[in-house]
C-alpha cells in the first residue's frame, strides 16, 4: 500500500500521469520495437537487456552475428548427420600413415584420430 502511494505522489512530482512512460516511444526500452521478430504478447524479447542502451549499429550487429552463428551450427549438424548417411569418401586421409576416411569416427572422436598436419593444413 504504501509503496503504491509513493509511485503516485512520484509521478505526481514529476507532472506526468501513472504509466505514461509506456507511451514514450524514444524511450531505449522501445527502440526496436517495430523490429523484425518482435511479436505479441511480449513485444522485444531481450532477456539479458543487451539492447538496454538503444544503440542501433549494436542491435543489428548482434542480429547479424546471431544469424551468422545460427547458419553455422545449422551446417555443422548437417556436416554430423551426412557422413552416417551418406557414407564417406573413398581413399586416403593421410597416405603416409595409412589412414582412411572411412577409419575417422563422426563427431567429437575425429579430433583425435586426425593427424596434427591435416588441423594444421585446415587452420593455416
Amino acid at each position: 500500500m504504501l509503496a503504491s502511494i509513493g509511485m503516485f505522489f512520484q509521478d505526481g512530482l514529476t507532472g506526468s500521469a501513472w504509466g505514461d512512460w509506456s507511451n514514450y516511444v524514444d524511450s531505449p526500452l522501445r527502440a526496436f520495437e517495430n523490429e523484425l521478430g518482435a511479436q505479441a504478447p511480449l513485444g522485444f524479447w531481450d532477456p539479458l537487456g543487451l539492447s538496454k542502451d538503444g544503440d542501433k549499429y549494436s542491435f543489428m550487429r548482434r542480429r547479424s552475428v546471431e544469424i551468422k552463428h545460427g547458419r553455422i551450427c545449422m551446417l555443422a549438424t548437417m556436416g554430423y548427420i551426412t557422413p552416417e548417411v551418406t557414407g564417406k569418401f573413398p581413399g586416403f586421409l593421410s597416405p603416409g600413415s595409412g589412414l582412411k576416411f572411412a577409419d575417422v569416427p563422426n563427431g567429437l572422436a575425429a579430433i583425435g584420430k586426425v593427424p596434427a598436419a591435416g588441423w594444421f593444413q585446415i587452420f593455416s
